[in-house]
């Protein structure tokens, strides 16, 4: 499942996804590794990411599952979405993957060879290093309305793309 996201030249609306990525699919304890892998059985493999290009982005989940879970599993995730939606998630929750997100992109930044790649991700896409510099400061800075507002925005239950690849 996809949906077409913001990219870099709307960066400030790309931070709320990338959380919502992590909180949906990204780790043992995202909502729907716990549900429709680890509680219903449905997926043996599940994920989110939020992948920011120049001008437009796509949100994605991807999961790996016998064919006939594929409406199941359709459903549920368009459900989880839409909890999202009407809901948001919790404050503890939020703290939690915040640290996570932010941390995340420290760590993988360390070496001098990650770091230039990003300088020069940035710098090739923007001409501007400050958003590299600044992204975990973005991170920690969202709040619940955020998360709620993005889902809202960008992620309709009733309108994305779908790419089913069946085995011969």
């Amino acid at each position: 499942m996809a949906w077409r996201v913001p990219g870099l030249t709307e960066l400030s609306q790309t931070y709320a996804l990338d959380v919502l990525a992590v909180i949906l699919g990204q780790g043992k304890v995202s909502r729907l590794f716990r549900d429709l892998r680890e509680d219903r059985a449905l997926v043996s493999q599940i994920g989110a990411s939020n992948m920011t290009q120049g001008i437009q982005g796509v949100f994605y989940i991807s999961a790996q599952l016998p064919t006939e879970n594929i409406p199941k599993v359709e459903a549920a995730i368009a459900e989880h979405i839409r909890k999202i939606q009407e809901e948001s998630v919790t404050e503890e929750e939020l703290k939690r993957i915040r640290t996570q997100v932010a941390n995340r992109f420290i760590f993988s930044n360390e070496r001098p060879s990650d770091r230039a790649n990003l300088y020069g991700y940035y710098y090739s896409q923007l001409q501007d290093l400050q958003p590299a510099l600044n992204y975990p400061t973005h991170i920690q800075s969202l709040t619940v309305a955020d998360i709620q507002a993005a889902a809202k925005q960008y992620l309709d239950p009733e309108a994305y793309g779908v790419i089913v690849m069946k085995p011969a």
